[in-house]
């Protein structure tokens, strides 16, 4: 059986090379590569190119075991997806991209889509969780470098794909009836074995069934995304498919056996590396019965394993290891300094004494893989977004490989300035400054807080939701601030249920976030440099949990604007009986309690006249309804309040028009709430005339 084959235009910008596709003439993919530098203009960040920014992966790792970019077998080259959102076409441009290490300046895009591959794990045992995210998707060389193998949507449909590297041809290789989940490539470069799960369209189909008598309202409903039970997950099946003949068959059990690529090791292993010559090293946990473990780096050569038992080697989930090109030296990470803000790289030599830290930075190190002596990583600066940079350690030296947004290098930006401060409980926080463009000394200035991690690109805050850049070009300061761990608050405990139910006693963790933002805030104050009249605070989740919390317990905001979270007494009703149980589990009441005394802590309903400051909510219609009592409250208190909903959304708004009408909105939020300003868009306009009409209802309420 043969598959049809498709010629992949390859586009170029500047040095680029490119094989001719007509139909792409006005095809948003045109516009996927970088531009040629002659094209770069000057001037401020604006929202639509915000919007429009090429992102290599999604902003957050969900899984670092599905790498976001792979190097040739002969090391020349690296390849990985490209994608860019079109506001105005409300589409993506996904696009399989090869970059030569030797030089740098040429990118080719082999293959296109113009549909994006989101992030859908199961959770709860159910098929799909969607979060909103691009889902991370791993090319992968064929043992010669001839070819690549790749995730590529269409239609709806996940399948896996092959393009050649020399000509461009690309073809699709399976034929699933479902998505295609994972797949790997046989030693020998002649089979494909997919991961894929077959039977969901059985288990939706039962739930079809299931309606025509009713469904039960049960551990599989999410009421908040609707009334239609969750369909349960199915099991994995790995098929095989022969690449010169196009037959499949179930996979074999040595074929199974490339999908577990630490086959032997302890079950509790996490980061993991493989020398050419065969040695292996891994973290594996410390026998402790605290929550989230440490782990410790172990290595294994020639059949015998030795643990590194120096203090440099504990160290938390978020690390990694590689061995270098000739398996002598074992380099990893760790998280240091000042709530471990800081990223550490050391290298260890097994067997001869104490690993030795060869890089220290504050920028974030997204994924990194070992080439030759060095490590070729995508790296995130403050002011820079995601680009691939060549670590050369043994020079001490970071040297620039590809930029996938140079427009970004000539706008003027904010300069950013780390602070580093104790809350209340002597808890060490941080957060990033982002100074107005044109800052003149001696003027007080409005701000607006983002929250809540701030290690990398400042873009728009976790969810990406508040253009940062855009409103530094508006004559703002930003504080962006990281709420930490939940153990960095409140130490590690006996399981994740006791960690977070820990955090959420008294709302102990809430309130250490909040005096976290208030103590840096009012020192901003105390130095002139911001208007204690005009601050603004914004977060999506965790972050909205904090403006809300801080809407009945601070004086200090002047506006909100939130997403993703609605925390209310009646929330068991809409969220199911599956994450209800979750959420009593981590010291959240039950609906049957009532327990006014802890709801009067955070509830904006219970009492919706002690909010202070005007809020917009910007939700999904996966989650609107958490936020629907809150809102309905405030309004009827006659607290400015403006509800606006995004159809086919999840927790993270994925759409390009979407997320560009939310960095819009909140930057006109805030221009009214804090600047008085009207936007002059006649669209745009009507919606802050009805909020002139709020305030002029609107009884502030009288700081105590």
């Amino acid at each position: 059986m043969s598959f049809p084959k498709r010629f992949a235009a390859t586009l170029m910008a500047g040095a680029a090379g490119v094989l001719p596709h007509s139909a792409l003439a006005a095809d948003v993919c045109a516009r996927l590569a970088p531009p040629a530098q002659k094209e770069i203009r000057s001037g401020l960040v604006t929202p639509e190119l915000l919007a429009q920014l090429r992102d290599i992966g999604p902003a957050t790792l969900p899984d670092r075991r599905r790498k976001l970019f792979t190097i040739s077998p002969d090391g020349k080259w690296v390849a990985f997806f490209l994608h860019r959102g079109f506001p105005n076409e409300n589409v993506y441009c996904a696009g399989l991209a090869i970059l030569s290490l030797e030089r740098p300046a040429n990118v080719r895009i082999l293959d296109f889509s113009r549909e994006l591959i989101r992030d859908e794990p199961p959770r709860y045992g159910w098929a799909t969780f969607p979060i909103g995210t691009a889902a991370p998707v791993t090319p992968r060389w064929e043992p010669a470098g001839r070819w690549i193998a790749y995730l590529k949507r269409e239609h709806g449909l996940t399948q896996v794909w092959r393009v050649d590297v020399g000509t461009g041809a690309a073809s699709q290789v399976t034929n699933s009836l479902v998505n295609v989940d994972d797949f790997r490539i046989t030693e020998d470069g002649r089979t494909v074995v997919y991961s894929s799960r077959p039977k969901l369209p059985e288990k939706s189909a039962e739930i079809d069934r299931e309606g025509l008598r009713g469904w039960r309202f049960d551990a599989r409903a999410f009421p908040v995304r609707g009334a239609r039970p969750q369909t349960p997950d199915a099991d994995r099946f790995l098929t095989s498919v022969d690449l010169e003949e196009g037959r499949e068959r179930e996979a074999r059990a040595d074929e199974a056996n490339l999908f577990d690529i630490a086959r032997g090791l302890p079950g509790n292993t996490t980061a993991y590396s493989r020398a050419a010559g065969g040695s292996e090293a891994w973290a594996e946990t410390i026998d402790t019965p605290l929550f989230p473990p440490l782990y410790r780096l172990t290595a294994k050569r020639n059949e015998k394993s030795e643990q590194c038992h120096f203090r440099a080697c504990e160290f938390d989930w978020s690390t990694s290891v590689w061995w270098n090109d000739d398996g002598t030296r074992i380099r990893f990470t760790r998280r240091e300094g000042w709530a471990n803000s800081l990223t550490a790289i050391y290298e260890w030599i097994p067997g001869r004494g104490e690993p030795k830290r060869v890089l220290l930075t504050s920028n974030a190190l997204i994924e990194c893989q070992p080439i030759a002596d060095d490590l070729l990583c995508l790296q995130e600066r403050s002011q820079r977004p995601r680009h691939f940079v060549r670590l050369q350690l043994a020079a001490g030296q970071i040297k620039e490989i590809f930029d996938p947004n140079p427009e970004f290098s000539n706008l003027s930006l904010g300069r950013v300035e780390r602070l580093n401060w104790l809350n209340a409980k002597n808890v060490p926080f941080y957060g990033d400054l982002v100074y107005p463009v044109g800052y003149e000394p001696g003027r007080r200035y409005p701000m607006v807080i983002v929250q809540y991690r701030t290690k990398g690109f400042l873009r728009g805050g976790i969810g990406d939701e508040v253009p940062i850049q855009t409103l530094a070009g508006r004559g703002y300061f930003i504080l962006s601030v990281d709420n930490l761990t939940y153990e960095d608050i409140v130490g590690r405990k006996q399981s994740i249920e006791q960690l977070v139910a820990a955090f959420n006693d008294d709302f102990r963790g809430r309130r250490s976030i909040l005096s976290a933002i208030e103590i840096a805030t009012r020192r901003l104050i105390d130095k002139g440099l911001v208007d204690p009249q005009r601050i603004g605070i914004s977060g999506l989740s965790d972050g909205c949990t904090t403006v809300q919390f801080a809407a009945v317990n601070s004086q200090l905001f002047s506006a909100g604007s939130v997403s993703g979270c609605g925390w209310e007494p009646f929330q068991d009703a809409i969220l199911g009986p599956m994450i209800a149980q979750n959420y009593h589990e981590s010291g959240w009441p039950r609906l049957a309690d009532a327990n006014p005394g802890f709801w009067s802590k955070i509830s904006i309903t219970l009492d919706p006249r002690r909010v202070r400051f005007p809020f917009l909510f910007q939700a999904s219609d996966n989650e609107y309804l958490a936020m629907v009592g809150s809102h309905t409250a405030l309004v009827q208190a006659g607290i400015p309040s403006d509800l606006y909903i995004f159809p086919d959304e999840d927790h993270i708004k994925w759409q390009p028009a979407h997320r560009l009408a939310v960095y819009r909105r909140n930057l006109d939020w805030f221009d009214f709430w804090l600047k008085g300003l009207v936007p002059s868009d006649p669209a745009r306009k009507a919606e802050a005339e009805r909020w002139s009409e709020m305030k002029a209802s609107w009884k502030r309420p009288i700081p105590k």
